[in-house]
């Protein structure tokens, strides 16, 4: 998306400026913001490129906000931007080009880290806070205009940097707002120092890594641990990491956890890799919820997703019960039947009343 400086900017209402730089994500250089010169106001005003209609083919820029909403969007400061050094590499002159100078306006040695919940310290006479995900968020006016998608913080100081707040509606963006920004914490719910309109103004959240490049940097983490893993599957939504696969020991499995969470850019693991011992008590309950299965106790010892059966039961029609139920038990590959036919064992027994449904014709 080329665009050229000193291009008019118009809004749905007419004409209302023109464009002085472009903002460049530094990862993925593309255009992030505008900086526009609105006329008849003194200084610019960030816009971000989510609100461009269309560029005309005399190269205006057409946006799909009104006049007003754009006065009321983020004030340019020339001190929150720098030129990068790969500025030459681009279509765009030093002079033309910026990108932000540090995450969202906040100063750190590196990057943030996320997190779904952390301890706000309110004061030494007060207990801490603790605020995460979901938590409800008011503009000081009292509206609910959101939630705590996740937050940021500092990896050295351990200090609250900024909050990613999820706003209603369907396209579910996301925006951030610096710890400076909150009024009061409470153990459910924010309340921010801004209204409805400034909210909305705030820079959109752009995580840290993209999702494709999570899914690599998650699997080589994995890979470094040396563990064996089977049917590993990676799925990443938004730094939200979700692990599926087998692994032979709770421990592996722990491991495996700790080292996502460690990587870059990762705001929370659901992690759901099976284990054998998992799988074993899962086919314990499947067997005891069946009214034929749990009469008649029987052992299974899972390894590497192979399940050997061991008892005794008074009949093939049990037998073949059981070893159905463990067969289809999800995770399990392959069955060892171990079970002992044992009519004598029983014989005192009356045996279980098989009922087979029939359609009435």
């Amino acid at each position: 998306m080329m665009m050229t400086i000193g291009a008019p900017v118009f809004a749905k209402d007419g004409r209302i400026g023109v464009l002085r730089y472009v903002v460049l994500d530094p990862r993925t250089r593309e255009i992030s913001d505008l900086i526009v010169k609105l006329e008849g106001l003194s200084g610019e005003r960030v816009i971000s490129t989510r609100y461009i209609e269309r560029i005309g083919e005399d190269g205006a820029i057409h946006l799909n906000i009104t006049r007003h909403v754009a006065q009321k969007l983020r004030m340019f400061d020339h001190r929150e931007f720098v030129t990068p050094e790969w500025a030459d590499d681009t279509p765009y002159g030093r002079s033309e080009l910026l990108v932000w100078n540090d995450t969202y306006g906040v100063v750190v040695k590196e990057m943030p880290t996320p997190l779904k919940r952390v301890h706000i310290d309110r004061g030494v006479d007060e207990d801490n806070i603790l605020i995460g995900r979901g938590a409800h968020v008011y503009t000081s006016l009292g509206e609910r205009v959101g939630s705590v998608d996740h937050v940021a913080v500092d990896p050295e100081s351990r200090k609250l940097l900024y909050l990613v707040i999820r706003l209603p509606g369907i396209r579910r963006r996301r925006v951030v707002v610096a710890a400076s920004q909150v009024k009061e914490w409470r153990h459910d719910s924010v309340i921010l120092t801004l209204d409805r309109e400034a909210l909305q103004s705030l820079p959109p959240y752009m995580p840290p890594k993209r999702d494709e490049t999570l899914v690599r940097l998650v699997h080589e983490a994995i890979e470094s641990l040396g563990l064996p893993i089977e049917d590993l599957r990676v799925f990443v939504d938004r730094g939200h990491v979700l692990l599926r696969g087998h692994s032979h020991s709770p421990a592996d499995k722990r491991r495996i956890d700790a080292a996502v969470r460690a990587v870059p850019g990762v705001v929370g693991v659901d992690n759901e890799i099976s284990t054998d011992r998992e799988l074993e008590i899962r086919i314990q309950e499947r067997l005891l919820a069946d009214p034929i299965a749990s009469l008649y106790p029987v052992d299974v010892l899972v390894k590497n997703r192979i399940a050997t059966v061991v008892g005794k039961v008074p009949s093939l029609s049990i037998q073949d019960i059981i070893l159905e139920i463990v067969r289809n038990t999800p995770g399990i590959v392959s069955v060892i039947d171990d079970i002992a036919i044992d009519r004598d064992a029983f014989a005192g027994e009356l045996p279980p009343i098989l009922t087979v449904q029939v359609q009435e014709p």
